[in-house]
């Protein structure tokens, strides 16, 4: 298997996944010679920036629209970017992070 720092590498050399010439991003429409391909769902996607990838891709929370581009939350089929995000549009299971040592031990 090929190391991340590799497939970077590669990714923006324009060696190997790139032999074509220049490209055209589907966000910005720059033509560039070190675009990328990120294929979703069965469809092929060509950026020229992880900006724009984020921009086309990514999943906007419910709540207040940003842009997912952490884990984010996910319930019944909606993502939210946060529990506070989640708990505003009624979704009180979620929490942001694990409750810790002192938290969970009973006082």
């Amino acid at each position: 298997m090929q190391a991340a720092k590799d497939v970077i590498t590669n990714l923006f050399s324009g060696k190997e996944a790139n032999k074509e010439a220049n490209r055209v991003c589907e966000v910005c429409g720059n033509e560039y010679d070190k675009c990328f391909e990120v294929r979703r769902n069965g469809e092929t996607h060509v950026f020229d920036s992880f900006e724009c990838a984020i921009h086309a891709l990514a999943p906007k929370c419910a709540h207040c629209g940003c842009q997912i581009i952490g884990h984010g939350m996910e319930a019944n089929g909606v993502f939210y970017c946060c529990a506070h995000c989640a708990s505003q549009e009624g979704v009180q299971e979620m929490e942001d992070r694990s409750p810790t040592e002192k938290e969970r031990s009973p006082a």
